[in-house]
């Protein structure tokens, strides 16, 4: 893993990487249809049905008739354009932000499981723009005050027209947030006042919250996306379950190969494993992004049906971690930094 750390990844590299991974894209954009299953293009044929038999303006209003809405106001080509664009944006950040060797591996394992969920029409699509434009406002000389102000603001907008759950993402984001930038005591209240919040909060809300994941799975059973759904651990009984099976969530994400040992479970497992390493060898814990990420993989734990609608959603938001700046340098870069100080300190800002 030092070694991984340690290496750096010159620009020529860079370069080279990401042609290799737009190049690829492109081959799984052309034959996708060919290699992958039919559950892959379940979301797609979900929008183009609701574009082609059904009155938008007047359905009912959920994230797939949204979605179908953007779709279908920019036509069929500019659709395939948006998705090729997007996908084609996050390879480049990824790569030119890719310094260490570390990154760069997990470039590549991000971006394979990437473009195979997202080069085709889908919600997560329109998540990906969002978050690309939470990694510009980042990347700006503005306070993080402001920046996880603007973050919320887009996430908030986002869970107005789409998915109210967002809203949600949103608030944990700014209580991530507060926590992150108090110290001593005022944090310990925080967090005991945030705990306190939870549970006054209606049973209600936490049992919808938790329900989402059974009543998804409830007609599912044999189904070709059934192989890797999974329960509650606890039937949802208001605050007091939200852990546990949210905890449970956690194992089945990050040890799904324990519970069925298949390609499809060896790749998101190290694919988790892989973002965590990346995520917390930054040690950059209150960057806005790094709270973004928290904030999604929290909430997936909540209600995830299961281990491919939980792959699909974490490619759309993995990619910011490459936003984040290493915190503290490595030995090698402190060594070389005290062997090319001055020993009489005239090498110091006066």
């Amino acid at each position: 893993m030092k070694t991984l750390y340690r290496t750096r990844i010159n620009p020529e590299l860079r370069v080279v990487s990401a042609i290799f991974l737009l190049l690829l894209s492109g081959l799984i954009y052309f034959y996708q249809r060919v290699f992958l299953p039919d559950y892959f293009f379940i979301d797609e044929k979900t929008i183009t049905d609701l574009i082609r038999y059904t009155d938008l303006d007047i359905s009912l209003q959920d994230s797939f008739t949204s979605t179908a809405l953007v779709y279908a106001v920019i036509g069929p080509e500019w659709s395939q354009i948006l998705l090729l664009l997007a996908t084609a944006a996050v390879i480049v950040y990824v790569c030119k932000k890719s310094y260490r060797l570390l990154d760069l591996l997990f470039a590549f394992l991000l971006m394979l499981s990437f473009a195979l969920f997202n080069l085709k029409l889908s919600k997560e699509v329109i998540v990906i723009m969002l978050n690309l434009t939470a990694c510009a406002v980042c990347a700006m000389q503005l306070p993080d005050r402001k920046k996880i102000t603007i973050v919320t603001v887009l996430y908030l907008l986002y869970a107005w027209k789409f998915r109210v759950y967002y809203a949600v993402i949103a608030a944990l984001m700014l209580a991530l947030y507060a926590i992150a930038s108090s110290r001593g005591k005022w944090r310990l209240c925080l967090v005991i006042g945030m705990l306190l919040l939870c549970c006054a909060i209606p049973g209600d809300f936490w049992d919808q919250l938790q329900q989402a994941r059974d009543v998804a799975n409830a007609n599912r059973e044999g189904l070709s996306d059934s192989k890797t759904m999974f329960t509650n651990l606890l039937a949802p009984n208001g605050v007091l379950t939200v852990v546990p099976n949210a905890l449970f969530a956690a194992v089945r994400f990050y040890f799904a190969p324990l519970f069925s040992l298949r390609v499809q479970e060896i790749f998101l497992s190290s694919t988790l494993w892989f973002l965590t390493a990346v995520l917390f060898k930054r040690r950059n814990y209150g960057h806005p992004l790094f709270l973004l990420l928290a904030a999604n993989f929290i909430i997936q734990t909540f209600f995830e049906p299961d281990l491919g609608s939980f792959f699909r959603h974490l490619s759309a938001y993995a990619f910011c971690v490459f936003g984040i700046r290493y915190m503290v340098p490595d030995h090698e870069e402190m060594q070389q930094a005290s062997m090319t100080a001055r020993p009489d300190g005239l090498d110091q800002e006066t």
